[in-house]
């Protein structure tokens, strides 16, 4: 019986060298970028180059993820899958490209408006919009990837791969996070970024447990029947 333990392995390494690469991004920045950043990249815009490479990092291990636990997953429902691949594969993968590029752009705008005292309003006008941009983009991008989020864990679950309380933390860990995008996304004042913690550490504890223990052998076994 294939075991798919390169699946798992690759899974695993693929979602924690991605989720420790978007804490790095926003370490690097000093914060997540929103509408009033723009001082803070004037003062060191050099941070956005770095960030949009943890960024770059993080959605090319998190896009490819879905390559090695799709097959496991379509002998299960291909829906499911399709919707994976699609959510956290290629919007989330697009998502994270277009941010990175945002962020070098805002990084040429925080050198120009330090280097230019007359044209500066000018500028900073021009780096406002791209940050309410980058901001709106984050909202959008963020809905996509709890959609494919949802499409993984519930795979989990049904398939049971994995230990199906880390398939419920998964699924459960995307309502704080669906509740911080929807409060952003109508412009609430609050910082609720905190609540992204609960899926940030289960896909860490999901990561550290495909590349030690695997997929569970019986569930494989029965998808492996099921054909």
């Amino acid at each position: 019986m294939k075991t798919y333990r390169m699946n798992a392995v690759m899974t695993g390494a693929l979602y924690i060298l991605g989720t420790v690469a978007g804490v790095l991004s926003v370490v690097t920045v000093g914060g997540f970028p929103n509408a009033d950043f723009l001082d803070h990249i004037v003062a060191d815009p050099s941070r956005f180059i770095t960030g949009a490479f943890f960024i770059l990092i993080m959605g090319f291990s998190l896009a490819a993820m879905t390559i090695f636990i799709y097959p496991l997953f379509k002998k299960d429902s291909e829906p499911l899958a399709m919707g994976m691949v699609l959510f956290r594969g290629a919007f989330e993968g697009t998502w994270y490209i277009l941010t990175a590029l945002i962020w070098v752009t805002l990084s040429v705008l925080g050198k120009e408006i330090a280097a230019s005292a007359a044209g500066s309003a000018n500028l900073h006008a021009v780096g406002e919009v791209v940050l309410q941009v980058s901001d709106k983009l984050g909202n959008i991008g963020t809905f996509a990837f709890l959609i494919g989020a949802t499409c993984l864990y519930t795979s989990f679950y049904r398939t049971r791969l994995i230990p199906r309380w880390l398939s419920v933390w998964g699924l459960i860990g995307i309502l704080p996070y669906l509740a911080v995008d929807l409060f952003n996304f109508f412009g609430s004042p609050l910082n609720l970024e905190l609540l992204y913690a609960p899926l940030a550490i289960q896909e860490m504890v999901m990561g550290l447990w495909l590349v030690f223990a695997g997929f569970n052998k019986d569930a494989v076994k029965r998808l492996d029947e099921a054909q």
